[in-house]
């Protein structure tokens, strides 16, 4: 079996991307670990940042680092989706996002 990039045929990729395989609501400093995620959206966020733009504060937990890395507390402008594949993902405590599971 394929690893990585390679793992899915481009159809399969391309509903991952758009949630086919559904969502989870993350607020209040919860976490969530029970699947693979490939996308996290940021609807709520408390940290100001330039321009007067809020983040999220977002944790999450690589399922191939080799591939990219295990995010440690980055900072994400709300409304903004960031893309990979994670076994663990957590919010800030006053943060809510959308967490697409893969």
């Amino acid at each position: 079996m394929a690893n990585g990039i390679h793992k899915y045929t481009p159809v399969e990729a391309g509903n991952l991307q758009l949630g086919q395989a559904g969502y989870e609501l993350v607020a209040g400093g919860e976490t969530v670990n029970a699947d693979t995620y490939v996308a996290i959206t940021v609807l709520v966020g408390t940290e100001v940042i330039a321009d007067n733009t809020a983040s999220g504060t977002v944790s999450a937990t690589s399922v191939d680092t080799s591939m990219w890395d295990t995010l440690s507390t980055v900072e994400v402008p709300e409304g903004t989706t960031i893309y990979g594949r994670w076994s663990a993902v957590t919010m800030g405590a006053n943060d809510t996002a959308i967490v697409y599971k893969g």
